[in-house]
């Protein structure tokens, strides 16, 4: 039994897939693919206002945001530094009223 395609010929390499249109229906905006700051900053204090208690490490965050940890890192920090969001001391950022 043959494991052939019924067009493809013994020996005959197999050619490479071609790659269709890009299959995103919207465009990304932001530095490498990611959301516009503001999107973020509006993304997770609606997060943290929807899910009182919420604790999270920042590869947590990362992970629940989708995004990378540095873009994370970042974020998350400046809204420590403007009294948004407060970060424990084993590192884990909550809400600030909370």
């Amino acid at each position: 039994m043959s494991h052939l395609e019924p067009n493809q010929a013994a020996g005959s390499s197999a050619t490479p897939l071609s790659r269709g249109p890009e299959r995103r229906r919207s465009p990304r905006g932001g530095v490498h693919g990611e959301p516009a700051r503001a999107h973020l900053v509006t993304l997770i204090l609606g997060t943290y206002a929807e899910m009182p208690g919420l604790s999270l490490h920042l590869h947590q965050a990362a992970r629940l945001f989708g995004l990378r940890e540095a873009t994370s890192q970042v974020v998350l920090s400046d809204l420590v530094r403007d009294g948004r969001l407060r970060q424990s001391a084993d590192g884990q950022y909550r809400a600030a009223n909370g």
